[in-house]
């Protein structure tokens, strides 16, 4: 595995944790089917992510590919339906660039899958060849994430709702209780 590939490989993962994040927040803020579709789906990337990452791989790449596009086609139509009214489009998008990397990762799993060894088998010669690198991997995808979710998050009606930094347990001296 090349050095690039241990650096990446557990980009997708977390990709998944922040799409799953951001789902959830946007579903705290919806109603009716749009919220339950969105908690439906922050809850399976929440889930897939942390697996993938406990296992050390993408787990079932053939039905990730298949549920992120169906997501991206769910999300675009209803964006076109204009059934999006009440959900933010930066986090909308944030969510969806997400779940895209989560696809391609997929996607380009199943393809390297034809004619090689198994994905389990390269994630054990990735961490024994490069240990280093997939520990700094780890640690530039999560800024990534996060450089994303974070501002997306924010811009949730849970985040517009959320108490200020600096705010938690300050005491106001002219208030009396």
């Amino acid at each position: 595995m090349t050095a690039l590939a241990a650096i990446t490989r557990s980009w997708p993962m977390l990709g998944a944790l922040g799409a799953g994040l951001v789902l959830a927040a946007l579903a705290a803020g919806a109603g009716g089917a749009t919220q339950v579709a969105l908690a439906g789906l922050g809850i399976a990337a929440l889930g897939w992510g942390v697996l993938s990452l406990r296992a050390g791989r993408a787990l079932a790449p053939r039905s990730t590919l298949g549920t992120c596009v169906g997501a991206l086609l769910a999300a675009g139509g209803a964006v076109a339906a204009g059934a999006t009214t009440g959900i933010p489009g930066g986090p909308l998008a944030a969510a969806s660039v997400f779940i895209a990397t989560v696809a391609l990762s997929a996607a380009l799993d199943l393809r390297r899958r034809r004619g090689r060894r198994t994905a389990a088998a390269d994630a054990r010669a990735s961490a024994e060849a490069h240990p280093r690198l997939g520990l700094i991997g780890l640690m530039v995808g999560a800024a990534l994430v996060s450089a994303l979710a974070t501002p997306a998050l924010a811009a949730t009606e849970a985040g517009e709702l959320a108490v200020p930094h600096g705010e938690h347990g300050t005491h106001d001296p002219g208030h009396r209780h």
